[in-house]
């Protein structure tokens, strides 16, 4: 399966995918990990990137962070499941209501909202502020693993849909 499958079939699962049970996490004990993806999304409690791709234990390799960022840290995570893991296609994945791009919005410093704010430029409505740094963040990403796909997605904690930037 190339990874433009991949990202469709992690848009198009139903909420009974995911096989979170006992046998399964035996099963990643025993033979490692092999996940898909590599998904960068924002530390928000409402944003469980696993319910949302109705992936099972394995399936997805996660770095969360406030703002869904990727800084030095981020970067390395996703470094090593690239080369380590073999991953070459990297969802960033922005969602409705965030508070890391809300508080930067409202003049709130720290190296998280600094970062969103070279990503949003002047603009000032919340949910394309989000579009803005999800994008932005996929292109990092983008020039740092050349070879791979990188999708910038939006998540509407409302209705629950997942939709391409």
């Amino acid at each position: 399966m190339n990874n433009q499958e991949i990202l469709n079939e992690l848009l198009q699962r139903g909420s009974d995918y995911a096989n979170l049970n006992v046998e399964r996490r035996i099963d990643t004990a025993i033979n490692g990990q092999h996940p898909k993806a590599a998904v960068v999304c924002c530390s928000d409690s409402r944003v469980i990137p696993e319910e949302i791709f109705s992936c099972s234990i394995g399936d997805i390799f996660v770095i969360r962070t406030a703002g869904n960022t990727a800084g030095p840290n981020e970067k390395e995570s996703l470094a090593y499941a690239h080369h380590h893991l073999g991953i070459s296609l990297f969802l960033v994945l922005g969602h409705t209501h965030c508070g890391a791009v809300d508080a930067t919005l409202h003049g709130e410093h720290c190296s998280i909202f600094d970062a969103i704010a070279s990503h949003i430029g002047n603009e000032t409505d919340p949910k394309a502020a989000t579009i803005a740094n999800a994008k932005q963040v996929a292109k990092e990403l983008s020039a740092l693993f050349p070879k791979a796909i990188v999708a910038p997605l939006l998540y509407d904690i409302e209705t629950g849909e997942v939709s391409r930037l």
